[in-house]
């Protein structure tokens, strides 16, 4: 090539961008630019913060993070988020159907999250945080809320933001969750998330012992973001009129409630806490469950309601009761689906069926024809980046359904 042709070559590729294009985001009314901005991955939006100052502005404003959470959420296609949980070595314990007592203690401190959704062939990675070894040994069932993932463990409660991948360590609370009965030590792992709607701050809610014999728990509220005098754990003015079971992390109900399981050894029904108020309440079981059915019966969530599924053996199938009234007593049995075990609902699809996930698969179960087909085999499903360290050691899935968000669970800078 001579000297001729590289000089045109060069001249193209300074013309190839006009001078002008930087100035497009100027060139949109603000409100435009917000309706495309809020439609897209957050992945995305951080990578448009460096666009220029105006679009900083914009993502960056509280506004703007509620409305991109509102796009998010209202999506009719669910989002499935996946943690992986491993162990430092081999282990031949199953996972028990009730508590936490016969887990392993040597789980993996690395904690990563994947995104998939239906029809995807692949997990899309979100993060993934490498804690200090032996920081913990074991971790509990994980809470979602609004993007934000809540993990607690044998020491410490973790928050995170797998789509902005900001992770923190929550403070020690004043109680404590770990308590002697006899000569065995008794540790209480109960833990939520939940939004005010009020005030539209995110608060953590822990269980601790006060007493063994009997049986009597506190509970404290940590604020997310909170800086200042003030901040940090608090506990609530009321004690729980009951405990709660140890092992179970809060179900996060559409306005502002967090929903536990109250200890069955002594009384049946759901404990509630509103986060607007910080009061307590008792739900009871539809009439016709028996809060003794420990394996049969399990509490969830639902699009955002509060459900109670019931697995029969004699007829193969599971109910599915959900209430939505303000006291949350007036249950309303929803479906009856034609599976042989307790699963997670998912969500509903817009073609007229429900995901469910039970153990390593996610099912599609179509309401009209009762058929239940495989969509997702965990353990067999790549994942983007190779699958996590310590693959051949793995344990269980945490799987939840997932909005993806900018909230934040730090301080504004």
């Amino acid at each position: 090539m001579d000297v001729k042709t590289r000089s045109r070559n060069r001249k193209r590729k300074r013309t190839v961008v006009p001078p002008a294009a930087a100035t497009v985001p100027d060139l949109l009314p603000e409100e435009i630019v917000v309706e495309i901005l809020a439609r897209l991955p957050v992945k995305s939006l951080l990578r448009f913060k460096s666009v220029c100052r105006g679009w900083r502005a914009i993502i960056s404003e509280p506004s703007f993070i509620r409305t991109q959470l509102q796009c998010s959420a209202s999506k009719q296609e669910p989002s499935i988020l996946i943690s992986p949980h491993t162990l430092l070595g081999r282990c031949d314990i199953q996972p028990p159907v009730g508590g936490l007592g016969d887990w392993p203690n040597n789980f993996s401190t690395q904690i990563s999250f994947y995104q998939w959704q239906r029809g995807a062939s692949i997990a899309r990675f979100m993060d993934a945080t490498a804690f200090p070894a032996n920081e913990f040994h074991l971790v509990c069932h994980l809470a979602h809320c609004d993007g934000l993932v809540l993990a607690p463990t044998d020491t410490n409660l973790y928050l995170f933001n797998p789509a902005t991948r900001d992770t923190i360590t929550l403070p020690d609370g004043h109680g404590d969750n770990h308590h002697h009965h006899g000569t065995e030590m008794e540790a209480c792992y109960a833990a939520g998330l939940g939004l005010d709607p009020v005030t539209r701050k995110y608060k953590v809610v822990r269980a601790f012992y006060r007493s063994m014999d009997p049986i009597r728990m506190g509970m404290e509220v940590f604020t997310v973001g909170e800086t200042g005098a003030g901040c940090g754990w608090r506990e609530t003015v009321t004690d729980p009129p009951y405990p709660v079971s140890r092992w179970l992390t809060a179900f996060t109900v559409n306005g502002g409630y967090l929903f536990w399981y109250m200890d069955r050894t002594l009384h049946g029904g759901l404990l509630w806490f509103s986060l607007q108020d910080e009061a307590f309440g008792v739900t009871l079981l539809p009439h016709s469950l028996d809060p003794a059915l420990d394996d049969k019966v399990r509490p969830d969530v639902l699009h955002g309601e509060l459900c109670v599924l019931h697995a029969n053996s004699d007829t193969m199938t599971v109910t599915i009761w959900t209430t939505n009234s303000p006291s949350f007593d007036d249950w309303e049995r929803r479906y009856c689906i034609y599976v042989s075990r307790l699963c997670h609902p998912m969500g509903l699809l817009p073609d007229g069926g429900i995901l469910l996930w039970a153990k390593h698969t996610i099912h599609r179960y179509d309401l009209w024809s009762d058929e239940l087909t495989a969509v997702c085999e965990l353990g067999g499903i790549r994942y983007q980046g190779g699958r996590p360290p310590r693959w051949k050691n793995l344990f269980n899935f945490s799987v939840m359904p997932y909005t993806e968000s900018l909230v934040r669970i730090t301080a504004a800078a």
